[in-house]
């Protein structure tokens, strides 16, 4: 009896035991994951059948640290000497070693003809513009899933900022007029069926430019920037997928360029190294995007430095179609629209898009991206780096675009082994994976037709 009894009460002890174990109580609306969860499974499921095989690498990629290349500020005092210092660490010159030691002739040649091929290909078109009846009826609209990852572009910041001080009167600043204009409705699906046709298209790559990385697979870091007697610093941090847009532009001597969401700033500043445009434009809204902007500027761009005078900041709304007044101004414009952050998104909760206070900013963002790009086709006298926003441009408006083929610039990038794309129906797309893990950044050049 009694061994009974001993066994019932170890047996009541462990029934016990079990019934005090509660959850804890979790409210209705506390959400399940962090938002860095949401995103990751989001891109899971949308990103994993579009890259296949390639989805754990990028994956992978994206939830490690990207990587750097440093730009060299030509603007400071002392930029020389650190420079050799970074060769010295063993980086290399990227846009040098990509020239190589090519004769400017023999690169003439080869632009000429290129630009002997495109301009029949562009006759092409204006044929088939002219004769819609004999036009091919070859489709290059994009799927869902393709255009969600090209609505991903910038990972994390373009640079990374150092104190600095330039006087107030220095920058321009201007705030555009408000003109009224045509009231455009987007739906989002004015593209289906939509026909881009492509031309070939040779770029140069600045000479004044001078951009540093390690070589593929090397694990060093770049040290903190140094600055010269003045405080300026003679180099900043770039992710590489950001350079990309800006040697894309194919700028020219004394072109004009237009910035349309030009905050932080380094894409502006990478022109400007160039020393190729006459005035660049640096558009952007949000007051504290536009403080954020004149920061970067003051702190890289020194007060005597003859680029001072070629910046302009204006304040614009860009996704305004109906006020939007600058009509064919630029010779280049420059559209980073706002996007999903994708390593942003994944890594970091504050600020996440994925967020449920952010569902409908998310939701309207190919909308938004839409209205920017059609504002920057229409500001352009001939070129712009844009995604598509062809069918509104043109059943609005008129404007017949091609798209310039980027073949040249993926070719060069992909065979400096610190670069990997993903093939896609328009443009290119940089994805990162581990030896550089740059990006990811989907970058697009087309051209208005005269």
């Amino acid at each position: 009896m009694s061994f009974f009894r001993y066994n019932k009460f170890i047996y009541l002890t462990q029934f016990r035991c079990k019934t005090v174990k509660f959850k804890p109580k979790i409210a209705k609306t506390k959400p399940l994951k962090t938002p860095s969860a949401l995103a990751l499974d989001h891109f899971d499921f949308y990103y994993g059948p579009l890259f296949g095989k390639k989805w754990p690498s990028i994956r992978l990629g994206l939830l490690s640290p990207n990587r750097y290349l440093a730009v060299m500020n030509t603007m400071s005092r002392d930029w020389e000497p650190h420079d050799e210092i970074l060769a010295d660490m063993g980086a290399k010159d990227l846009l040098a070693s990509i020239r190589g030691k090519t004769e400017d002739d023999i690169i003439e040649a080869k632009r000429q003809l290129v630009e002997m091929k495109a301009d029949e290909e562009t006759k092409k078109v204006k044929n088939e513009i002219a004769n819609p009846s004999t036009s091919s009826e070859r489709n290059f609209s994009l799927d869902e899933e393709q255009e969600a990852i090209f609505r991903s572009a910038a990972g994390l910041s373009e640079f990374r900022a150092s104190p600095g001080e330039l006087s107030s009167g220095s920058l321009q600043m201007s705030r555009g007029g408000i003109k009224n204009n045509k009231d455009v409705e987007i739906t989002g699906f004015e593209g289906e069926g939509v026909r881009i046709p492509k031309r070939e298209h040779f770029l140069y790559y600045p000479k004044d430019l001078r951009v540093r990385a390690f070589k593929r697979g090397v694990l060093l870091d770049f040290p903190a920037p140094m600055k010269d007697q003045v405080g300026v610093p003679s180099y900043w941090l770039l992710d590489g997928g950001s350079l990309l847009p800006v040697l894309a532009l194919g700028l020219r001597k004394d072109d004009s360029l237009l910035d349309m969401c030009a905050a932080p700033g380094g894409k502006s500043l990478l022109a400007a190294l160039s020393n190729l445009p006459s005035k660049i434009v640096c558009n952007d809204f949000k007051l504290a995007r536009l403080g954020q902007l004149k920061r970067a500027l003051m702190t890289y761009v020194p007060e005597e430095s003859e680029a001072v005078d070629k910046f302009v900041l204006k304040r614009k709304d860009a996704s305004d179609v109906k006020s939007w007044d600058e009509f064919e101004a630029y010779d280049k414009v420059l559209a980073d629209v706002p996007c999903s952050t994708d390593r942003l998104s994944v890594n970091t909760d504050d600020g996440n898009i994925f967020s449920t206070s952010s569902t409908q900013q998310r939701l309207d963002l190919p909308l938004l991206q839409t209205k920017i790009l059609v504002n920057a086709i229409r500001s352009v006298k001939n070129e712009a780096v844009v995604e598509n926003a062809v069918a509104v441009v043109k059943n609005d408006f008129g404007i017949e675009i091609v798209e310039e083929s980027l073949h040249q610039l993926v070719s060069h990038m992909t065979a400096s082994g610190l670069y990997r794309f993903h093939d896609t129906p328009l443009g290119a797309l940089v994805v990162p994976f581990l030896p550089s893990n740059f990006g990811p950044m989907y970058i697009c050049k087309l051209t208005r037709l005269q």
